[in-house]
């Protein structure tokens, strides 16, 4: 505990960007710290694109390490950078005004009660986490009335004691967009979604004519699903418009129609996309300035085949997933498209490129993303580094 402070007062000190690592978390904690208090640690928070996304106060038990120096930390100073220079557009951060005659967390859900904030609460021996709104404060607890974004109807209130709080993150994008969603009229609808093959077929094709906002789950046994508007449609696969986790602009997916387990039409999410979605359209912040969302493409053709070798020609970057089992999902740059063929040149977790490449079939690729904001990072840092 003691070597963890210590690391924090060095990195309060000298103004460090740090990474917090949590023992029972994969939730990494990239900042600039705010304040040491005797409760606990306020770091203002980063998203992957650079953008300040927030604060998080942390109990000093909760803390793993401190890192100061890393390939990952270098790779997220470059990303404020850019941000910065490239002029990215975030929800405007409110301040948190903090002094030193309280606890800091007691300060942190007083304000949220009375900004009516949702904010978000990790609790002792507890894996999951609660989003919602501070209800009352008193000395010893809290009471918090949950906001379920997938299901309207689990806003059940309940006493918690704030002795029981061991992360609270506040004023994030997410965050922000759900405590202004909140604020307009949501009810629960029940589920629509369709997973036989010709219900597919008929709602995919009225969701590209009708624009309609829809959830695509993949049949790959990931539980992963897209949230996005239909932008090329064939009888092979589908090409969506992604909408990202705070309803802006999140690049392109092609996938083959085999891969789709089933596609949602109806929810509490989509609904709550929606409302985020039009928050953005106020602020201005529906895409980044870097990203280009109006792309068309012709489903007339093959997409797949299309599309890499647009890649291919202009160097681009692209995240491809295969049907072969024994081969990860990559990103990288495809090669020339021969008989059927390619060669692919994945970039390393060490952000290398591997100049030797993967050969893979066209007909094993089952799903394509591009034009998204980590791969446009990813593209600029390699080219800043000398690696591309």
């Amino acid at each position: 505990m003691s070597s963890i402070i210590e690391s924090l007062q060095l990195a309060a000190q000298q103004v460090h960007l740090i990474n917090l690592y949590q023992a029972n978390s994969e939730v990494v904690y990239t900042g600039y710290i705010d304040r040491l208090a005797p409760d606990g640690v306020v770091v203002n928070t980063y998203d992957d694109a650079g953008l300040q996304d927030g604060a998080v106060f942390m109990r000093y038990d909760v803390i793993d390490e401190v890192e100061m120096m890393s390939e990952d930390l270098d790779n997220m100073a470059f990303r404020l950078e850019n941000a910065t220079t490239e002029g990215l557009n975030s929800v405007p951060q409110p301040t948190v005004a903090l002094d030193d005659q309280r606890p800091v967390l007691t300060q942190l859900v007083t304000q949220a009660q009375t900004d009516h904030q949702v904010v978000l609460l990790v609790l002792e021996d507890n894996e999951n986490y609660l989003e919602g709104q501070v209800q009352q404060v008193t000395d010893q607890t809290i009471t918090f009335k949950t906001f379920d974004k997938f299901n309207f109807k689990n806003n059940g209130q309940q006493e918690i004691p704030l002795a029981a709080i061991q992360i609270l993150e506040f004023c994030g994008n997410e965050l922000l967009l759900e405590s202004s969603f909140v604020k307009t009229i949501h009810t629960h609808r029940a589920t629509v979604k369709v997973s036989e093959f010709d219900d597919v077929d008929h709602t995919l094709n009225n969701a590209l004519n009708e624009h309609q906002l829809i959830a695509i789950r993949s049949a790959d046994g990931s539980d992963m699903f897209f949230v996005g508007f239909i932008n090329a449609l064939n009888a092979d696969s589908v090409l969506l418009n992604l909408i990202d986790m705070t309803g802006q602009f999140g690049g392109y997916t092609l996938c083959r129609r085999s891969l789709i387990e089933s596609v949602t039409t109806q929810s509490d999410y989509l609904q709550t996309m929606r409302g985020f979605i039009e928050l953005n359209r106020q602020y201005e912040l529906n895409v980044q300035p870097v990203l280009n969302n109006e792309r068309l493409f012709d489903a007339t053709t093959d997409l797949f085949d299309s599309i890499l070798r647009q890649a291919a020609t202009f160097n681009n970057l692209v995240h491809i997933t295969t049907e072969n089992p024994m081969l990860p999902a990559m990103t990288g740059y495809p090669g020339t498209l021969t008989n059927g063929h390619f060669i692919f040149y994945n970039v390393d977790d060490d952000n290398q490129i591997n100049h030797v490449g993967t050969m893979i079939e066209l007909d094993q690729v089952v799903e394509l993303s591009f034009g998204y904001m980590d791969a446009y990072l990813l593209e600029k840092r390699l080219k800043s580094t000398g690696n591309l």
